[in-house]
Parts: C-alpha cells; structure tokens; sequence
C-alpha cells in the first residue's frame, strides 16, 4: 500500500512519519510531501522518500498524488497576521479542495483530513464539553464571519473566481479558512462521494515543533518573559497522541464522519491554567524560578481591545484576531473517537511540554536555557 503524507515536515505530519516509522507497518510505502523547508529534526534520521508539493497549484497536485491509495493531508497555514489573511485562505481552503479533487480524480481509497477543533465552534464558560455534534454557527464567542455552511461554501466559489471582498470581514481569518474547508470536505462527499474521513485534533503540545507556534509559548513562559494570559480555554494533546489518533482514525473511522482527538478530561484547560503548568513543569526540570502568576484581562476588556485594533487598522501581535481566538473556548471530548477508535490518549500534558521544551532547546535555541 502506497500512503502520501502532505505537510510531513509540519509539526503533526512529523509526528505522524515518525508513528508510522516506529510502528514498522508492514508493506507501507510512504511518500513524505513537502513545500518549502525539507526539514524537522524529529525525522532527519529517518530513511524517507520526500517530494516537493505545492498544494495550491491544482496540476501538481493531481499529478504528484497519482497512484497514491491513501492520502494524509496535513498540510496548511497556521498565521493569524491579517496582511497573511489570502495567503492562509489559499493554502487552507483552495488547496484543500486541489486534495479532494485530486483524490476523486485519482481513485484515492481514502482520504484523512487534518483539521482543527475550532472548526466546531466554542463552549460557554462552565459549560460541558461539547463534541463533534456541537452547533458551530451558535456557539457564544465563535469569532468566525459565516452565519451558516452555505455562507462559508460561497467564500470558497468566490475565491476560486478571484474574488476575495469576504476577507474583509474576517476578524480571525485563518479560523474562516479552517471551517470553509471543513464544510467544503463534507459538501465534496456528499455531492461526490469523497471518500473522506476527518481528524479535529486539540491544541497539540510536543516534539517536531519546528513552526515555533505552540513552543513559542511555551519558552516565553519557561524564560520568565510572559506575564499575561488570554481568558480563553482549549483542548490540549500530546502529538504523539494525535499521530496515534490520526492512524487509528484510517483504520477504523468511518468515510463522512470527523473525530476529535484530544487529551483527557482534564487536560482541557484555561490558558492561564496551562502557562502554570508550563512553569511547573520548566522549573522542576532545570531548578530554577519559573513564575506561575500571570495576569488574565477580563473577556470584555480583551474584545475592545480587539475592536480598536481593527479600527485602527493595527496588525500587531497579539493582533485583533490573536486576541479574538484567544478567548474562545475550545473544550471538547473524545468520547467518539474512544468508543469508535478505541482512542485512548496515552501521554500526560505535563510529559507533552516537557517534550516540547527539551526539543525547543536542543534543535531550535542552540541548546541555551
């Protein structure tokens, strides 16, 4: 069996290559695509056959997928700058659907979408955890700019047509990016029977982070130089948890369903909540004084000044749209992926960040802590 994994020098794509390696799968052959860097110290060692993969341009996709049985696709962009705004559409929506055209036309068996829980809105504070049936376009705080599917399948016709006027609404484009692909993979297997199975991973925590998204902050926590929190909560995992889950969701998932993989109960959590962790786990590794105190605006005071970002045209960072997605909250279970999958999440969140701090500062920091 022939597999190819877009995004595999990404931070999950990694740690998926690296799972299925470790598993030794029997007669898999495994083709690693990549766009730009050709890299992760997490699989440089690995014996692998990589191929450069433009997921915007729809003809090297279809060419480069043929004979492929199945498709892993993890590629995308994680940007929340509004001058990226198209950039991240691009990658996200349209070259999404290069995939799925690509995989109908190619007779792919199956196809293992990589999205994101925010694509399922948000929770009310206090609320249970919601699940992959929560109501995306009535969740209180979802920062997104479609009122309903329909809305976010004619972003997508509009940008196949060069017509983006709808970004201009966008107060967290790159969340509008992940949710019109979600709704478009759904849309594609129900007018074209895409065989499509869909992974909704939590906020992922570990090795092969070599974007510097999740382990940036946790270095500006371990350094003592973050001082502030986002009232906002998320689901955290281990990535190696969420390579497990994305395998087993091929195995064992269902084409037209989506999972969520995220860690246990417990590990979701509030952002301040989380950075206390972070510097629990960073002083008791290196004997040090890591603050655990760390000052959290109320939501209201974070939305204004969100609103007057955006008023005032600023792209700083934290920008309109950081601090937006900042306090959502994500807080989701993986009660389907449990009883489906037989998912069960294996690393504690504390064994995840520490991971990721030893892997920042050995590949990433030239080893100075």
């Amino acid at each position: 069996m022939t597999i190819g994994i877009t995004g595999s020098i990404g931070f999950l794509g990694a740690n998926l290559v690296k799972y299925l390696c470790d598993r030794q799968s029997g007669n898999l052959d495994m083709v690693c695509f990549y766009s730009h860097r050709r890299s992760n110290p997490l699989t440089d060692h690995l014996d692998l056959s990589y191929r450069h993969l433009d997921i915007t341009s729809r003809d090297e996709v279809l060419e480069k997928t043929r004979d492929l049985d199945v498709l892993f696709h993890l590629a995308g962009v994680v940007d929340y700058s509004r001058k990226q705004a198209r950039r991240t559409w691009d990658a996200n929506v349209l070259g999404a659907k290069n995939i799925f055209d690509a995989a109908i036309q190619n007779g792919i068996q199956k196809l293992i979408y990589i999205s994101s829980i925010n694509v399922l809105g948000t929770v009310g504070a206090g609320s249970q955890l919601a699940d992959e049936y929560n109501r995306i376009y009535e969740s209180p705080g979802n920062p997104i700019s479609f009122r309903n599917r329909t809305a976010a399948l004619t972003a997508v016709e509009s940008s196949t047509r060069d017509d983006y006027g709808f970004l201009r609404r966008s107060r967290v484009p790159y969340f509008d990016s992940k949710l019109a692909a979600y709704e478009l993979a759904a849309d594609y297997h129900r007018r074209n029977g895409l065989p499509v199975i869909t992974v909704l991973p939590g906020t992922a925590v570990g090795r092969g982070d070599v974007g510097v998204t999740i382990s940036q902050l946790i270095y500006l926590v371990s350094m003592n130089q973050l001082k502030f929190a986002l009232p906002g909560s998320s689901s955290f995992v281990s990535a190696r948890d969420v390579a497990e889950g994305i395998w087993l969701s091929y195995l064992r998932g269902q084409v037209g369903h989506s999972y969520i993989i995220t860690g246990r109960k417990e590990d979701n959590l509030e952002y301040r909540d989380f950075m206390k962790r972070i510097a629990k786990v960073a002083a008791a590794k290196y004997g040090r004084p890591v603050s655990d105190r760390f000052f959290c605006p109320p939501s209201a005071l974070c939305y204004l000044l969100a609103g007057v970002l955006r008023i005032l045209g600023i792209d700083s960072q934290p920008g309109e749209a950081l601090i937006l997605s900042g306090c959502a909250n994500h807080r989701f279970s993986h009660k389907k992926a449990r009883d489906e999958l037989g998912y069960h999440p294996r690393d504690s969140i504390e064994e995840a960040i520490a991971a990721c701090i030893d892997f920042y500062f050995h590949h990433l920091n030239n080893g100075e802590t």
